[in-house]
C-alpha cells in the first residue's frame, strides 16, 4: 500500500517534471526566437522564471526519494552497523523537523502572498511560493517512507 502510493507520488511529480522543463525549453526558445525581430515578450521570462522556480523545488523531492543528495559517509561509516542506523534516524528526524518548518513558514507566506499579483502574468504570487511548502510535504513523505522503510544496500557515498 505504502509503496503503491510512494510509486504513483514519484510518478506524479516525475510527470510535473518533465512538462515544466518542456514548456521551460519552449518559451525559452521562443522568447530568444521572437528577439530576432525586435518583439519583446516579457510575459515568457515572467514564465520560465515560475517554472524554474517549480521545477527546482518538485525536483529536490525527487531527489529526496531517490537518495541523490550529496551526503558525506565517511565519518558515519567509522561507526558499527549499530550505530549507523541510530545516527542515519536521527539524521531523517533532523531532516524532518526542517523541513516541517519550512512547510510551516512556507504556507505562511504563500498564503500572505496571494493578495499580490505577479507583474506582467497577473497571477498570484503565493503560486510561485507554494513550491516551497508543497515540495517540504512530499519530501517528508519520502524521508518518513524512508525511516519506516530502511534500505541499506541503497547506503552509499551519495545520501540524503
Amino acid at each position: 500500500m505504502l509503496e503503491k502510493l510512494t510509486n504513483t507520488i514519484v510518478k506524479i511529480l516525475t510527470y510535473l517534471c518533465i512538462i515544466a522543463i518542456s514548456v521551460l525549453a519552449a518559451i525559452v526558445f521562443v522568447q530568444v526566437f521572437s528577439r530576432f525581430f525586435k518583439i519583446s515578450l516579457p510575459a515568457t521570462e515572467e514564465l520560465a522564471r515560475l517554472l524554474i522556480v517549480w521545477l527546482t523545488f518538485l525536483g529536490a523531492s525527487l531527489a529526496i526519494h531517490e537518495k541523490m543528495h550529496l551526503g558525506v559517509r565517511y565519518f558515519v561509516s567509522l561507526a558499527s552497523e549499530k550505530y549507523q542506523k541510530i545516527i542515519d534516524t536521527f539524521i531523517y528526524i533532523l531532516t524532518v523537523a526542517l523541513l516541517a518548518v519550512l512547510a510551516f513558514y512556507g504556507f505562511k507566506l504563500s498564503l500572505s502572498a496571494m493578495s499580490t499579483a505577479s507583474a506582467t502574468l497577473k497571477v498570484p504570487m503565493g503560486i510561485f511560493y507554494l513550491a516551497i511548502p508543497l515540495s517540504a510535504l512530499f519530501s517528508i513523505y519520502f524521508v518518513v517512507v524512508h525511516i519506516l522503510n530502511p534500505k541499506p544496500e541503497e547506503q552509499g557515498e551519495v545520501n540524503l
